[in-house]
């Protein structure tokens, strides 16, 4: 079967756990701070690879991310590509409140030193039919569309975090992933329904799966809703969604089954702290879905 190439971020996490959301202006004492393995690279590795997918993580640390290599060891993604530089590896802020949600400082660090030569060696390691994923945590995104499809992979972008700025060439991607943040921004519509209207007709060619957290997904007229749960931690959701329902596309499963099952998968995320360490593996999907 095809494997899926992240080229992705890589993040520290730092997190610190809230007693409710800050306001502007507001010092808080937190309840709770640890590190942990993050960015939505790493975790979208780590998702697809937990749900059965041969997964390839490119991209680079500095010297202080061994960490984030083991973790994707451990998880089962190959780290063959993974470069190690001179600049700091990225980190994340995030911040937890009691309501599960989260805000996040991100500072991007190495994710966004990648040179176009690595690029390339990238490429390289693909076949056709292989998956491309890629986020807006990254430099070099253009380049690697554009070589990626020219080497017959197939293109998936998460655009996250959205930014008006970004020009990228959009319709050469199969695969397109929004929330609804990201989803408003780039249509200019609030309803996700406009939302899939507009992209179609922008983005022929592009299957567009638009995230609306405890409301579902929706994409090709299709709305599947997730089981309701008690929501602890939001953070690698998104990730976890888009790791699984990949693999499933792979699989060749039809898109509202790979939209229920991704969904499952995402509300089990939601209900563990943490990013990586919170993305459920195949098994616990099965069951849960069960």
């Amino acid at each position: 079967m095809a494997k899926i190439i992240c080229l992705g971020s890589l993040n520290l996490d730092h997190v610190y756990q809230l007693p409710h959301a800050l306001r502007d202006g507001e010092t808080m004492t937190s309840l709770s701070y640890r590190v942990t393995c993050g960015g939505k690279g790493g975790n979208q590795s780590i998702a697809a690879a937990r749900s059965g997918a041969e997964v390839l993580h490119a991209g680079q640390i500095g010297n202080d991310g061994d960490m984030l290599r083991r973790n994707l060891e451990v998880s089962g993604v190959d780290v063959r590509l993974l470069e190690c530089g001179n600049v700091p590896t990225g980190h994340a802020v995030v911040l937890v409140n009691d309501q599960g949600g989260n805000s996040i400082v991100l500072f991007p660090g190495a994710n966004r030193s990648l040179s176009d030569s690595y690029i390339r060696r990238v490429i390289e390691a693909g076949a056709p039919g292989d998956i491309l994923l890629m986020q807006n945590e990254t430099n070099q995104l253009e380049t690697a569309m554009r070589l990626g499809k020219q080497a017959g992979l197939k293109i998936a972008f998460n655009f996250a975090p959205f930014n008006h700025d970004c020009q990228l060439p959009l319709e050469l991607v199969d695969y397109l992933f929004l929330n609804e943040v990201e989803g408003e921004g780039l249509s200019g519509e609030r309803a996700p329904e406009a939302m899939a209207e507009v992209l179609k007709k922008r983005y022929p060619d592009t299957l567009t799966v638009i995230t609306y957290g405890s409301e579902g997904a929706y994409c090709e007229n299709l709305h599947v809703r997730p089981p309701k749960v008690d929501a602890v931690d939001t953070t690698a959701a998104g990730d976890t969604f888009i790791g699984y329902f990949l693999n499933e596309m792979l699989k060749g499963t039809a898109i509202e089954a790979a939209l229920a099952f991704a969904c499952h998968a995402a509300a089990l995320c939601v209900c563990r702290s943490g990013a990586a360490e919170s993305i459920p593996s195949y098994r616990e999907v099965l069951s849960f879905q069960d």
